[in-house]
């Protein structure tokens, strides 16, 4: 297509970015994306339009747009409207779509559920970018120049020594907690649910440690305390890995720069090596999330999480946290050898493990993953809306499940849910959390000098509302009660209160406790 993309009322060409705010439906198990009572702050940065952005030639005049913490303008003049959509995304790009393409704007969409089912989107934009953008940067730029855009662009795998560091001047860093840093891409492992390895490979690309600390540097420059290193197996190469660690090592609380939490997503067997670990501790990095999934040996088997399979899952669990990383866990339910006393199975479970937060999640079959393939095989898809997000945050699988239904799965998992976020569950988790979490390097301490900061802003409001509720307000308590007993490990106990009350907070309504004074 050749079209005039000035914008109107402007000589320039104008492109609208935006990163739709995820939608998890009716039966919503996900709850980290955003944080705030009166004013949404987002958990992570999107680093996906602000890396996208970096690739723009200066002549192009660009907005960055992140819907979790503000709504999209439609009155947005621009003539190009770009989308970036995982698949809980989906259906928030459709509407964004729809409503520009009647503005008679044009449409280009990519990200990793356009990549993975690109005939999806189709019908909904004039432009589809499939695979990396990297890659194929500079020649969609010279056709969006040019006014040719053709309808799809096919990227390769990128090459991250060659990554543009990304373009946070125009992202709107003061609403956003953590910053992002991509240090790899792809994973080596084969969980057959799993749609990372499908669209990012099984062979992990790491970016240059030099390159990683210039965007962290950055990211320090532009406030942020908390950021998250962006890798779907950060340990998984441990060579990598410890030289990364030890550049971090090097940069953290020195040069009189304030000391950062970093945070990333690693497997458990990371227990296995107490040197990688304690290089975790000389970083700073005290956050990892972890698929732990399940107890159940026979679904770890079907799912091919070999990983977790021939361990003592709490044993190392505490192994972990006791050298001063926090875990923030994954569990799943709904996998074929799962009847119905999966449910309490998971919550006895978890009460044996030093972790407060967790994620729970239904087996679903992402599109492009062996387990769609496998379950479409057996007739066990259960056909949805073609841009019904097909996550495992959501409470309703897309699989007829084995031993229960989808009602009797979804109805569990809220259960599930809604157990492990009672008060009287999680005091115990945090009292042994507490005496399991090793603590903090001194220097990697945060100083409790001068006043809150901009970004605690959403944590104190938080704390404020939930206190006056009889039962978190005993969960506050204790973690009070906790921090002043172990000083060197407030900041963790904090943060882990920050987050368990977050997710306290978005629960259904009909699972809390009535808050004192506040009408419901």
């Amino acid at each position: 297509m050749t079209t005039d993309l000035r914008s109107a009322g402007s000589g320039n060409l104008r492109v609208y970015l935006i990163a739709p705010s995820p939608d998890f439906g009716q039966h919503n198990l996900s709850d980290d994306c955003a944080v705030g009572v009166s004013t949404p702050f987002a958990m992570n940065a999107a680093a996906g339009i602000a890396t996208i952005a970096a690739y723009f030639p200066e002549e192009v005049e660009l907005r960055l747009c992140d819907e979790i913490i503000e709504p999209v303008d439609y009155d947005d003049p621009a003539a190009i409207i770009a989308i970036s959509a995982n698949v809980a995304q989906a259906p928030g790009a459709a509407h964004i779509a729809h409503r520009f393409r009647e503005l008679g704007r044009t449409i280009v969409v990519g990200g990793p559920h356009v990549s993975l089912a690109p005939d999806m989107f189709e019908d909904i934009a004039d432009c589809l970018v499939i695979g990396e953008f990297e890659p194929i940067a500079d020649t969609f730029m010279a056709d969006l120049l040019s006014g040719a855009l053709k309808p799809r662009y096919q990227g390769q795998k990128a090459d991250l020594a060659k990554a543009l560091p990304p373009r946070w001047d125009l992202y709107r860093n003061d609403r956003a907690l953590a910053g992002v840093v991509q240090t790899s891409r792809g994973c080596p492992f084969d969980c057959n649910f799993c749609d990372v390895i499908q669209y990012l490979g099984r062979v992990q690309r790491h970016k240059p440690p030099e390159r990683v600390l210039h965007e962290v540097q950055a990211l320090y420059d532009l406030g942020y305390r908390q950021i998250n290193l962006s890798d779907d197996n950060f340990t998984v190469y441990r060579k990598r890995t410890e030289v990364l660690l030890e550049a971090l090592a090097d940069w953290n609380g020195k040069d009189g720069r304030e000391p950062v939490g970093f945070l990333t997503q690693m497997s458990i067997d990371v227990a296995r090596h107490p040197d990688l670990l304690a290089a975790c501790s000389r970083a700073g990095l005290r956050t990892a999330f972890m698929g732990i999934e399940t107890s159940n040996i026979e679904a770890l088997k079907e799912s091919r999480k070999r990983q977790n399979l021939r361990i003592d899952l709490v044993e190392q669990c505490e192994k972990i946290v006791s050298a001063g990383v926090s875990v923030q866990a994954g569990l799943m339910v709904g996998f074929d050898s799962d009847d119905l006393s999966c449910f309490e199975r998971q919550r006895d479970f978890v009460m044996s493990l030093p972790v407060i937060n967790f994620r729970v999640a239904v087996l679903v079959a992402p599109v492009a993953t062996p387990l769609y393939e496998q379950m479409e095989a057996a007739g066990r898809i259960v056909v949805e809306p073609s841009l019904a997000p097909s996550t495992s945050a959501i409470a309703h699988t897309n699989i007829e499940p084995a031993q229960m239904t989808r009602e009797q799965l979804t109805e569990g998992a809220m259960w599930l849910r809604a157990e492990l976020l009672a008060p009287e569950n999680v005091i115990p988790r945090f009292e042994h959390y507490a005496r399991t979490l090793g603590p903090r390097l001194p220097h990697l301490v945060p100083a409790q000098t001068g006043g809150p900061s901009v970004k605690a802003h959403p944590f104190l409001e938080l704390f404020s509302q939930m206190a006056r509720n009889r039962a978190t307000r005993r969960v506050i308590e204790c973690v009070r009660e906790l921090s002043e007993e172990n000083p060197l490990l407030r900041a963790d106990l904090m943060q882990a209160l920050g987050m368990y009350l977050n997710s306290y907070m978005r629960q259904p309504s009909e699972a809390r406790q009535p808050m004192v004074g506040v009408a419901q």
